[in-house]
């Protein structure tokens, strides 16, 4: 009766490889070595210039942040003073929208874009039929003043 065949993980394997000698392998694995070396030094230089190039980029967004800073404060300051007259004025349009339907679309363009400043409106049951009346109203608060920056 045959022997049943072994499965290949318990099978022997031979000690030695025909054909190849001690030096063959030493030499391969000395290839290995110098391309492990060279790739090493590969990533070491990549990522040094990596990190040149973004202290540079960084350099530049903080002289830009720095430039721009006074402008954006003082426009900043212009709006909080104004806000306050905008938000009458959307205020004064969505009255004028509550009598005037016609006008109901134009401010309806926009409340996806303003929903800071145009409130929703809904039907009430106890006015007459029609009537849109604001109901999410935001109470205006003038924020603080902002300081100004001191002069150089």
């Amino acid at each position: 009766m045959d022997t049943p065949e072994q499965p290949e993980l318990l099978r022997p394997r031979p000690t030695s490889l025909p054909g190849v000698t001690v030096q063959e392998v030493e030499q391969q694995c000395q290839d290995l070595k110098t391309i492990l070396t060279a790739t090493l030094v590969a990533l070491l230089v990549l990522g040094f210039s990596v990190n040149l190039y973004l202290a540079k980029q960084m350099r530049m967004v903080r002289a830009k942040v720095t430039e721009s800073r006074p402008v954006v404060q003082r426009l900043e300051v212009e709006f909080r003073t104004k806000e306050p007259n905008m938000r009458n004025f959307v205020n004064a349009l969505q009255s004028f929208a509550l009598m005037n339907r016609d006008f109901q679309p134009i401010l309806d363009r926009y409340r996806v874009v303003l929903p800071q400043y145009l409130m929703t409106a809904n039907p009430i049951g106890s006015s007459r039929p029609g009537v849109m009346v604001p109901t999410n109203a935001i109470p205006v608060q003038t924020p603080p003043p902002v300081p100004k920056p001191a002069a150089k």
